[in-house]
């Protein structure tokens, strides 16, 4: 699954999916309760674009390190 891009804005607290079920993926919105998965909290210093990791993979969540494509050569 390819990253998202993500236009992040500094002073505001992002949560990342971790459980999967969110309707908005990657950012969280609360479907992970009653699951054993908690999100990742994060913000950003200043106004930046950034790709979120979508493929569950990444060693550097909620960002993405490219991990995705090394599943792709691999199948």
């Amino acid at each position: 699954m390819l990253p998202s891009k993500a236009s992040l804005k500094p002073d505001i607290k992002y949560a990342y999916c971790t459980c999967g079920l969110s309707v908005t993926f990657p950012m969280c919105e609360g479907s992970y309760r009653g699951t054993d998965k908690t999100p990742i909290k994060f913000s950003v210093g200043i106004k930046t674009d950034k790709w979120l990791c979508r493929c569950g993979h990444s060693g550097r969540k909620p960002y993405c390190d490219g991990s995705h494509q090394q599943g792709a050569i691999q199948e």
